[in-house]
């Protein structure tokens, strides 16, 4: 695509339109993408510390995914899920409602090790009876000499 211009002295100079992309509306939204990334990058990190019990063999935290969709239950027996804090009384009426439209997912239960059995046992049945299958339990690994 050309464009004509007359010229001073009678002769025609031809123009032609500029061809390169201009890449600073690119670099602007790469920019604002970075820093949303770096803003939200520790939020997927677990805020929640919890004292997980040992095992020798036990792998590292499978990824990203499996940090979005652990439950965590403290060692004062409250469960943590999807950023609400549940208490003792409240987690057999409000679990099953935070756990609906997740029953396909593979959820991982990060329980303190300080707690009795038999409330882990309770929070997993719960967790089980609202349709979720995979349910994996997140353990410290012992460290190998």
């Amino acid at each position: 695509m050309s464009m004509a211009i007359s010229g001073g002295a009678g002769g025609r100079r031809h123009r032609r339109a500029m061809s390169d992309i201009n890449v600073t509306p690119m670099v602007d939204v790469m920019l604002v993408l970075l820093v949303i990334f770096i803003l939200t990058a520790p939020a997927l990190k677990d805020a929640i510390d919890v004292d997980l019990p040992k095992a020798k063999g036990a792998g590292k935290t499978q990824g990203v995914e499996q940090m979005l969709h652990a439950v965590v239950l403290d060692d004062k027996g409250k469960v943590n899920f999807a950023g609400k804090t549940l208490e003792p009384p409240e987690i057999p009426f409000e679990l099953p409602k935070l756990l609906k439209g997740h029953e396909q997912e593979s959820l991982t239960l990060k329980a303190s090790r300080m707690l009795p059995f038999e409330t882990v046992v309770k929070v997993m049945s719960i967790i089980r009876g609202s349709g979720i299958k995979g349910i994996s339990i997140a353990v410290d690994a012992i460290p190998t000499k």
